[in-house]
């Protein structure tokens, strides 16, 4: 009896099934692969768009910046000669927008213009023009705006220029007279938007440190994990008192000269002083000293700066002399009181320290300043300066500081009202206006009206040389 074979297969049922079952993972995989794309492309629109924003920012910065630049060499010197422009002083009337108006409400020594109509803004302004002397050259007018295809552009002209100079065809600028020549400088703009910070007089910067006189103390740090003491005295030779200056010496030094090489990572060591207020106490913790003499905050985004004189010590034999730079170091910052470190949240410091150089020949010395602010308030600090020396011979130097301050810089105090000030409303009051603000925004990857992704930049610049005449 011959036996029948059984041959396997799908039924129809089951094909459709497994038919199905395909098509959904087909279908999963495709939308996978689709939001994939999406995202990335959206990505990509986003990071080009913020960009292009903080590029065209930086431009608009730098033009701001240099608004209302209206002195030159040519005032009070002679016409020819040795002497020629050797004295600042010349104002260009030419500088201002309409400084001779015989309305006195319509007069603007200010040196911009800005019309705004929703979220764009029409703003013009004008700047003098040097050569690598610092003679006068021509006066340009640099204008911002916003055309119907959503373009920003940016035109320069110069409206006056000095007699004899020689305009040069490839010039960014085009010539007294000539036609514009709008550069576009960003797409799909959404947002242009130039406001003028409310008038405000000419204030002079506060002085944070110190407090009242200009004499303080520097306070050594005790010889705790790789800090070691060393000697501060004042300008008369006065260890442990105060006046408008600071002498360091005997500064360890990380160069070991037995063997004649820099000491292993365990041995290295640093020296650090705080300024405190002048007072003569007895107390030696620097700690105290500077949680009761010393302890400052700082305000979020506010400009502060640091300056100081660093003096020559006075003899071609002094040690300082044979500082390098990139080895040695030295620097000025702040400190946590509690921790002695610099401060810092989640790990991330919210200021660094800034380098500087003791004068390594007489016309070395001079004042050093350096400018910041913080991204949020920093309390509970001192003022600290910073030693590490690593050259054979550094560390027996001197280094002389004096007059040091810390000043809180007024030109950062700014007031921006809500309904926004209107300059060209109020002519006579613009030369007072000291900064501008300018919200930006560009769109990518926009499609059938839509918005896309956008970029975005807020700057508030400071503008100290808009007007007045004078």
């Amino acid at each position: 009896m011959s036996m029948m074979k059984n041959k396997a297969g799908f039924t129809l049922m089951e094909l459709m099934v497994y038919m199905a079952i395909v098509g959904i993972i087909v279908l999963i995989a495709g939308e996978a692969f689709s939001n994939s794309t999406k995202m990335r492309v959206r990505t990509d629109n986003m990071v080009r768009a913020t960009q292009e924003a903080e590029n065209v920012g930086m431009i608009l910065k730098t033009d701001i910046e240099q608004l209302g630049a209206k002195s030159s060499k040519e005032s009070g010197a002679a016409a020819t000669g040795s002497v020629f422009g050797d004295n600042f002083g010349s104002v260009h009337k030419s500088v201002y927008m309409d400084p001779d108006n015989t309305d006195d409400s319509k007069k603007d020594s200010s040196s911009f213009r800005i019309t705004s109509d929703g979220n764009f803004s029409n703003v013009t302004f004008r700047r003098l023009r040097y050569d690598d002397d610092g003679y006068y050259v021509a006066t340009e007018e640099i204008n911002w705006f916003v055309d119907d295809e959503a373009t920003l552009k940016r035109t320069c002209k110069l409206i006056d220029k000095r007699d004899g100079w020689a305009f040069d065809n490839s010039d960014p600028c085009s010539d007294v007279g000539a036609d514009l020549v709008p550069v576009s400088m960003a797409f799909q703009v959404t947002k242009f938007n130039v406001v003028a910070a409310k008038p405000s007089a000419k204030v002079d910067d506060v002085q944070v440190f110190p407090v009242g006189s200009n004499s303080f103390r520097m306070a050594s740090r005790q010889t705790e994990n790789h800090y070691v003491r060393f000697t501060t005295k004042n300008l008369l030779g006065e260890e442990n008192n105060g006046g408008t200056g600071a002498i360091f010496s005997d500064f360890y030094s990380n160069y070991d000269n037995l063997n004649e090489t820099i000491r292993t990572s365990s041995d290295q060591m640093m020296n650090q002083a705080f300024a405190i207020k002048d007072e003569t106490v007895e107390e030696t913790d620097w700690k105290k000293l500077c949680s009761s003499y010393g302890r400052l905050t700082l305000k979020e985004n506010q400009e502060y700066e640091i300056s100081f004189e660093v003096a020559y010590p006075g003899t071609s034999s002094d040690k300082s002399l044979l500082f390098i730079p990139e080895q040695d170091h030295m620097s000025v910052g702040f400190r946590n009181i509690s921790t002695g470190n610099i401060p810092e949240v989640n790990g991330v410091k919210l200021i660094d320290d800034f380098l500087f150089f003791p004068p390594m020949s007489a016309s070395g010395s001079g004042t050093r300043k350096m400018r910041f602010h913080v991204s949020q308030e920093v309390s509970n600090v001192c003022l600290a300066f910073t030693f590490a020396l690593y050259s054979p011979l550094v560390s027996q130097g001197t280094v002389t500081i004096k007059n040091l301050k810390l000043l809180k810089v007024a030109s950062s105090d700014y007031t921006f009202a809500n309904p926004p000030y209107d300059a060209e409303s109020n002519k006579v009051d613009k030369k007072n206006v000291k900064a501008l603000k300018v919200e930006f925004q560009v769109s990518r990857g926009a499609k059938n009206g839509g918005k896309g992704e956008t970029g975005d930049v807020v700057i508030v610049v400071p503008i100290q040389s808009n007007g007045p005449r004078g």
